[in-house]
C-alpha cells in the first residue's frame, strides 16, 4: 500500500515536471515568435520608410532589409512584361554565399510557367514549402526553381491600380525545406503592397510628365506667342520658345511690363484688371509692340495654375505681314475709288480754272479800274483756295498711312463725299439727303471717307442706267442689349447710323452672306476688285461698330452702319478780324529758296515790298554755299522741299548745324515720308503744305520774330 502512493506521489512529480518544462517550452515559442515578429515589424518599418523618400524609392536596400530580417537566401521582384507575354527578374537581394540569377531570368516565356502566372492572376499567394513536392501540373516551375538550387519559397502578386496584375515578390530559401509563417507571408504582402501604391504614384508622374512634355511641345511648336503671369505681380511664369526666340535673356520670374514694355510700371492698356473681372471669358484685342516691332492679334484670359491660384494666359499671333497686306489692299481700293471719282474730280478742277481764268480777264479789262480790278482778284483767290482743297481732300483720301483714331464729326465728312460724287452720279439719279447729326465718333478721317465713298459708288452703280434714287442718312439711335443681337461683344448705348438706300435691283438672298467676302464682286470683269463692301466691313469692325443690310430683289439695298458715339464739346471757332498783309512788314534779312521761279518771284516781290531783305536762290546748292559764306547775314529761311541738287530738308540739316537756332520754314507740295513731325524733329521750325497765302506767310515770319 505504501509502495503505491509513493509510486503514485513520484510520477505526479514527473507529471508535474513535464508539465513545468511543456509550459515554460510554450513560453519560450511564444517568446520567440513575438521576438521574430518585433524584428519583422521593425523590419517592415524601416523598408516603409524608404518609400517616403524625395528621390527613387531604393528597392535594393528594401529587399535587403526584408531578406535579412526573414532570413532567407534570395528576395527579388518580376515584372509581368510584353502585354502579360514575358516574365523578366527586375530587382534581386542574394544572401552572402548565394548565387544571383537576375541576369538569368530576363523576357521568360509567361506560358511556359501557367500555372504560376494563373495562381497569381487570381490573387492568390504561391506558398511552396518543399519544391520537389510540386505537382506534375508545375513541371516548368519545378524545374526553373530546382536548377537555382531553391528547396522552399513564398510569393505574392503586386497589382497595378489595384485591378492589373503587375508582378510578383518573393523569398526563397536554398538551404531547406521550409514552414512559412502567417507572419512572414503578411509581412510580404505589406511590402508588396507598398510597392503597388508605388508603381501607381510613378505611373501617375510619369503620366503627368508625359501630358507635361506633350503641352510643353504643343506650346514651343506654334508660331504664336505664349506667356503666363500673375496677374496681380506681373511676374512672368512661363513663356514658349516662339517667345523666347525675341529675347537673349531668360524671361521667367522677370516682371511682364518691363521685359515686354520697357516700362517702369503696369501698361496703361493692361487688361488685367477686366480679364480677373470677367474670367473665364476671353479677351481679343490688336497691339503694335515698339520694342518687337510687331503687330500681335491678342487673346488673353484667366487661367487656373497649378497650385490653385489664378494666373494670366497670352497667346499673341503675329500679324504684322497681314496688317501690310491689308493696307496694300486698302490702298489698292482707294486707287479704285479715285478711278471712279475721276471724272468728277475733272469736273470740279475745270470749273474752278475757268472761273480763275474768266476773272483773270476781266482784272485785266478792269485795270484802270482798280475797284473792279480788286473784287475780280479776289475771286480768282477765292478759286484758288477750292482747288487747293480739292487737292488736300484727293491726298488725303489716298494718302497710304496706318490707322490714326481721333475724335471725328463725320457731318462735313459726308458732305464732302457727296460732294466728289455729285458730278459722277448720272442725271437719272436722285439723291436724297438726310445728314443731320453732327455729333462725335473715334475715328480715322480718311477710313470714315473711304466707308461713306464704296457704300454710295456701290449704291450708284447697282442702279445703272435705269436710274433711281439714292438716299444718304446720317442720325443718332440709342440701342439696348436687345438691339444690338448678336453683337455681344459691343454695349448698349448711343449710336451713330450712316446709311445708304438705293432703289436699283436689290441683292439675292443666296449671295447677302457673301458681299463681304474679299474679292466677291456681281461686276464683269475689270470693272471692279470686289474690295469694296469688304473694306467697309473690316473699316466698321476695327471702329468697334456693325452692319446691317435689307434687301429684297427688285425693291434696292439698304446698308445701315452703326458705330459708337463718344461725348464731345466741340467750341465754336469765332470768325478771325481779317488783317492787312502790310501789317505783318519788317526789316529783317530772309533767305528764299524754290526751284519754281515764279514762286521764287512772286514771294521775293513782296517781302521786298513788306520791307525785308530778301535773297533769292534757284536751287539749295547755291543757298547753302551763301549761307556758309556769310551765316550771319540771314534771320530767317524759306526753303522749298523738294529741289535738284539738295532737298530741303537736306539743306535745312546743314544750315542747322552751322547755326542752331536759326529759324527755317519749310514748304512742300506733297511728300509721302517727310512729315510734319520729321521737319519739327530735325529743327525745322514750321512746316507749310503749298500753296500758302502770302498774307499767311507774311504773318507766321512775323510772328517768329516776335516770338
Amino acid at each position: 500500500m505504501k509502495k503505491n502512493v509513493f509510486e503514485n506521489t513520484i510520477t505526479k512529480r514527473k507529471q508535474a515536471e513535464l508539465n513545468l518544462n511543456k509550459s515554460e517550452e510554450k513560453q519560450r515559442i511564444l517568446l520567440e515568435e513575438l521576438r521574430y515578429r518585433n524584428i519583422i515589424a521593425t523590419a517592415i518599418a524601416k523598408a516603409s520608410s524608404l518609400f517616403i523618400s524625395p528621390d527613387k524609392v531604393d528597392y535594393q536596400a528594401i529587399l535587403r532589409t526584408m531578406g535579412e530580417s526573414i532570413s532567407v537566401n534570395r528576395v527579388y521582384i518580376f515584372e509581368i512584361t510584353g502585354n502579360g507575354r514575358t516574365l523578366s527578374n527586375t530587382y534581386e537581394w542574394c544572401a552572402k554565399g548565394t548565387e544571383p540569377q537576375i541576369e538569368n531570368l530576363k523576357e521568360l516565356d509567361a506560358h511556359l510557367f501557367s500555372w504560376w502566372t494563373n495562381q497569381l492572376q487570381d490573387g492568390k499567394n504561391i506558398v511552396i514549402e518543399d519544391v520537389a513536392n510540386l505537382s506534375s501540373q508545375a513541371a516548368a516551375e519545378k524545374q526553373i526553381l530546382q536548377s537555382q538550387q531553391i528547396q522552399s519559397l513564398v510569393c505574392v502578386p503586386i497589382w497595378a491600380k489595384g485591378k492589373k496584375l503587375w508582378g510578383f515578390m518573393g523569398f526563397d530559401d536554398t538551404q531547406k525545406k521550409r514552414e512559412w509563417t502567417e507572419t512572414e507571408i503578411e509581412a510580404l504582402q505589406i511590402i508588396g503592397e507598398m510597392i503597388s501604391g508605388d508603381l501607381e504614384r510613378n505611373a501617375s508622374e510619369k503620366r503627368l510628365e508625359f501630358e507635361r512634355k506633350q503641352l510643353l511641345s504643343i506650346f514651343d511648336s506654334l508660331d504664336g506667342n505664349i506667356f503666363v503671369s500673375d496677374p496681380h505681380t506681373h511676374e512672368i511664369l512661363y513663356v514658349n520658345n516662339a517667345l523666347k526666340k525675341y529675347f537673349d535673356h531668360e524671361l521667367i520670374g522677370k516682371i511682364c511690363y518691363r521685359e515686354f514694355q520697357g516700362l517702369d510700371s503696369p501698361c496703361s492698356f493692361c487688361s488685367n484688371k477686366q480679364i480677373l473681372e470677367e474670367k473665364p471669358k476671353i479677351h481679343r484685342w490688336e497691339f503694335y509692340n515698339a520694342i518687337m516691332d510687331k503687330t500681335f492679334s491678342i487673346m488673353d484670359r484667366i487661367i487656373s495654375w497649378p497650385d490653385g491660384r489664378d494666373v494670366r494666359f497670352d497667346l499673341a499671333i503675329d500679324i504684322t505681314e497681314k496688317k501690310q497686306i491689308e493696307s496694300c489692299l486698302r490702298q489698292a481700293q482707294k486707287m479704285e475709288a479715285i478711278g471712279t471719282l475721276a471724272g468728277g474730280i475733272a469736273h470740279d478742277f475745270n470749273n474752278i480754272l475757268s472761273g480763275i481764268f474768266g476773272y483773270l480777264q476781266l482784272a485785266k479789262f478792269h485795270i484802270l479800274e482798280p475797284e473792279l480790278a480788286e473784287k475780280d482778284l479776289e475771286k480768282v483767290l477765292e478759286g484758288a483756295q477750292r482747288a487747293t482743297l480739292l487737292v488736300k481732300q484727293i491726298l488725303t483720301f489716298s494718302r497710304h498711312k496706318g490707322d490714326d483714331r481721333r475724335p471725328l464729326v463725320v457731318f462735313p465728312l459726308v458732305q464732302e463725299t457727296l460732294k466728289l460724287l455729285r458730278s459722277v452720279i448720272p442725271s437719272n439719279i436722285e439723291i436724297k439727303n438726310n445728314i443731320v447729326s453732327k455729333a462725335m465718333i473715334l475715328a480715322d478721317s480718311t477710313q470714315i471717307h473711304q466707308l461713306a465713298l464704296n457704300l454710295c459708288t456701290n449704291a450708284y452703280q447697282a442702279m445703272g442706267d435705269q436710274g433711281g434714287v439714292l438716299t444718304i442718312s446720317l442720325n443718332e439711335v440709342v440701342l439696348g442689349k436687345d438691339q444690338l443681337g448678336q453683337e455681344n461683344n459691343l454695349l448698349p448705348g448711343k449710336y451713330l447710323k450712316f446709311e445708304v438706300s438705293d432703289t436699283g435691283p436689290g441683292i439675292e438672298k443666296a449671295i447677302q452672306n457673301k458681299i463681304f467676302d474679299p474679292y466677291f464682286t456681281t461686276k464683269k470683269m475689270g470693272k471692279g476688285t470686289g474690295l469694296g463692301l469688304a473694306m467697309v466691313a473690316g473699316i466698321v469692325k476695327k471702329h468697334n461698330g456693325f452692319i446691317t443690310v435689307h434687301s429684297q430683289p427688285g425693291e434696292g439695298a439698304s446698308f445701315k452702319i452703326f458705330l459708337p458715339i463718344i461725348a464731345s464739346k466741340l467750341s465754336i471757332e469765332k470768325p478771325k478780324t481779317e488783317e492787312n498783309a502790310t501789317s505783318y512788314s519788317g526789316k529783317e534779312a530772309v533767305m528764299l529758296v524754290d526751284d519754281e521761279i515764279d514762286i521764287l518771284i512772286s514771294q521775293e516781290r513782296f517781302l521786298t515790298n513788306l520791307g525785308y531783305k530778301v535773297s533769292s536762290f534757284e536751287d539749295g546748292q547755291s543757298a547753302l554755299q551763301a549761307f556758309l559764306d556769310h551765316p550771319h547775314s540771314f534771320d530767317l529761311i524759306i526753303t522749298d522741299m523738294t529741289m535738284p541738287r539738295i532737298s530741303g530738308d537736306k539743306l535745312s540739316k546743314e544750315i542747322l548745324k552751322i547755326k542752331p537756332d536759326i529759324p527755317i520754314i519749310l514748304c512742300t507740295g506733297f511728300h509721302e515720308t517727310f512729315t510734319r513731325e520729321v521737319a519739327l524733329e530735325l529743327g525745322i521750325r514750321k512746316y507749310v503744305p503749298k500753296p500758302i497765302e502770302i498774307d499767311l506767310l507774311s504773318k507766321m515770319i512775323r510772328d517768329i520774330f516776335d516770338a
